[in-house]
């Protein structure tokens, strides 16, 4: 009777107790990737939910016909009923002054009858003098569409071009508003705007302007972000302008991991569409798109 084994037993137990580590770390391994992924994916379906939804809060209080989409390469931009190319890739719009309109202090209309000079009385319009100097005014025109421009290139400012179609204001107290230059038409309604917004990756983007630095590194490419308190309509653009020389303002990050951002109007609703890449180690990445539609 043989009392212990032999040293190639000894070897053939090792290799077999071996083979059946690597599998099982291999097996681990998969699952671990797996769970990893799920939950990856879960995160960014939130996160690009959540970023279409404040993309859609802030376009639906637009000023609808200053709504543009912006080349980064050559510094054009076009109405983004017009877009001719995908080259636009920054969008860009004024927003209305909705907080000082919930708190009721502008009505957003004129009493015409009232028409003095370049002094017009809007009812029930308290906004402070001091205030006046940052707020900007835009006609609404037909269906709050604002005033259809015939140079739109020089009708709001846009990238430091001449702002025709928006016009200065000076708030002289009891619902005053007189213009800076007299409006060619007046209209009954308006908007008022404080600041102007885009939307861009951060593959089109001054990667060196003092906004970004700290927000994106220069391999940064798919981190989306939102710009706001410029003034077009004073020759300001956004503060990461690759093209800008009056660069203002202030940046946020929506998201990372955005490998695409892309708009267009249809029917005077704005669609919004994200494209979300993230890559797994030991799998294929996680890739989908949202899209939302704004009215």
């Amino acid at each position: 009777m043989r009392r212990a084994a032999t040293l190639i037993e000894l070897i053939m137990v090792l290799v077999i107790i071996s083979l059946l580590s690597v599998a099982s770390f291999k097996a681990m391994q998969k699952v671990t990737v797996r769970e990893y992924k799920a939950k990856e994916q879960t995160r960014l379906s939130l996160e690009s939910q959540i970023t279409v939804d404040i993309i859609s809060n802030y376009l639906k209080y637009r000023v609808p016909y200053t709504t543009i989409g912006y080349n980064p390469d050559d510094g054009s931009f076009e109405y983004i009923g017009d877009l001719s190319d995908d080259k636009k890739r920054i969008l860009e719009w004024f927003g209305r002054d909705i907080e000082d309109f919930y708190a009721k202090n502008y009505s957003g209309f004129f009493d015409m009858a009232t028409k003095n000079g370049d002094i017009v009385f809007s009812p029930d319009t308290n906004l402070s003098e001091s205030n006046a100097t940052v707020f900007n005014l835009v006609f609404s025109g037909s269906f709050d569409r604002a005033y259809s421009a015939n140079n739109y290139q020089n009708s709001f400012g846009w990238h430091e071009n001449n702002s025709t179609e928006s016009f200065d204001i000076t708030l002289n107290g009891n619902g005053n508003i007189e213009f800076a230059d007299t409006p060619k038409y007046l209209y009954e309604k308006y908007f008022l705007t404080k600041s102007a917004y885009a939307i861009a990756r951060s593959a089109d983007v001054d990667k060196n302007a003092d906004c970004v630095k700290d927000l994106i590194k220069n391999d940064d490419n798919d981190t989306l972000l939102l710009f706001y308190d410029y003034q077009p309509w004073a020759n300001e653009t956004f503060c990461a302008d690759p093209n800008g020389n009056n660069q203002e303002g202030n940046v946020t990050v929506l998201m990372k991991n955005v490998a695409g951002f892309s708009f267009q109007e249809v029917d005077y609703t704005i669609r919004i569409l994200l494209d979300i890449n993230k890559s797994i180690r030991g799998s294929h990445p996680v890739h989908f798109s949202k899209m939302k539609v704004v009215f």
